[in-house]
């Protein structure tokens, strides 16, 4: 460009290919290095068209198309640089919302917690990592006793509360590589990596010596919650689903022999 500018190209045609600059150096660049470009491009047009009347020029052009130009010049690239602002507030507005729903699609809304997706996904990499370093996982599934009285009784943002505030007690329980997820509804599922039998079943009484001096209270109502719990190890020899459901197993027989318990491998705790 600054050649066909100094030359003049074919019938002093040459500047006028200079308009192609401000839009291709913005894509290229972008906005910010763009404009540092542009700067440089027409401080050396600037001095090539008028320096000392243009004798470094090898053609001649009016006073009057040196001016045009370099207003043509400078509007073409003042427009070009507000379309790449637009372009980039675009794409970062873009970006913000797909990571929003990214988040949103393996978070649950109400608690915050990992949902049942995220879950699966975490148990599906702590299985890989484990059979790399040959150890054990415990999952645990946990539901809340007598959930839907409080529902019946209380009103649904009765239960929102129970959820939100059991949410923060759980995470506050756990070590900072497990894992609380909101299972469905009323459960919870717990991935306890690198954690034997007794370490899980030891969680899993703290759960219940927490709750025990918990208290919630929603519009002077006192809230009392108890959890049955099923426990599960996932191993080498265990797939995720076999183990998932083996602690479903778990968490109805602690139910029906009267809730408030833990139960794992048929016995409870």
């Amino acid at each position: 460009m600054f050649y066909l500018v100094q030359s003049g190209g074919v019938n002093n045609t040459g500047p006028l290919w200079i308009f192609i600059v401000a839009p291709v150096t913005f894509f290229i660049k972008g906005l910010k290095y763009g404009l540092v470009s542009l700067l440089c491009f027409i401080f050396v047009i600037l001095i090539l068209l008028f320096y000392q009347d243009g004798q470094l020029l090898s053609t001649e052009y009016s006073t009057d198309f040196k001016l045009r130009l370099i207003y043509s010049f400078a509007t073409t690239s003042f427009l070009s640089a507000y379309y790449e602002y637009s372009r980039q507030q675009s794409y970062d507005h873009l970006q913000q919302l797909s990571k929003r729903y990214k988040r949103l699609a393996r978070i649950d809304p109400l608690t915050g917690l990992s949902n049942r997706r995220d879950a699966l996904a975490a148990l599906n990499y702590e299985q890989m990592r484990m059979a790399r370093d040959k150890q054990q996982l415990a999952i645990i599934l946990c539901d809340i006793d007598f959930f839907k009285r409080i529902n019946d009784s209380l009103g649904h943002d009765a239960g929102d509360k129970v959820l939100i505030e059991l949410s923060k007690m759980f995470e506050n329980l756990g070590r900072n590589q497990d894992l609380v997820a909101r299972w469905g509804g009323e459960e919870f599922l717990f991935m306890l990596p690198a954690t034997q039998l007794e370490g899980a079943l030891h969680f899993a009484e703290s759960i219940h010596q927490s709750l025990a001096k918990k208290v919630i209270t929603y519009q002077e109502h006192e809230i009392n919650l108890t959890v049955s719990l099923g426990v599960a190890m996932l191993d080498n020899d265990t797939d995720i689903k076999s183990a998932i459901s083996e602690a479903d197993s778990n968490l109805y027989k602690a139910k029906y022999a009267g809730r408030n318990q833990t139960w794992h491998s048929n016995k409870v705790t």
